[in-house]
């Protein structure tokens, strides 16, 4: 994983977004849209790849969108929404 200290990091609508138009935009084309760097883009994809679909979306735990302004619980949070663990 890229070292992301000190770089702005994508929202969790952005996450979203990135897991909507996945496979219709380029790692570049989000960087561009999100006025985030290449690399955080490029991590978040490999955060999103680690994600499970919850068998119940009730197991989803309440805290899965607890962040502390970490890529990895932004992308947790913004998977939480949508089915994913």
């Amino acid at each position: 994983m890229a070292d992301l200290t000190g770089k702005k990091l994508p929202t969790v609508e952005q996450v979203e977004a990135i897991m909507k138009d996945w496979g219709k935009c380029s790692v570049e084309e989000f960087a561009d849209r999100f006025q985030l760097d290449k690399e955080v883009i490029e991590a978040t994809v490999e955060y999103l790849h680690k994600l499970k679909r919850a068998s119940n979306k009730r197991s989803i735990s309440v805290m899965a969108c607890y962040r502390n302004d970490q890529l990895e619980s932004i992308v947790r949070c913004a998977g939480a929404q949508h089915g994913y663990m």
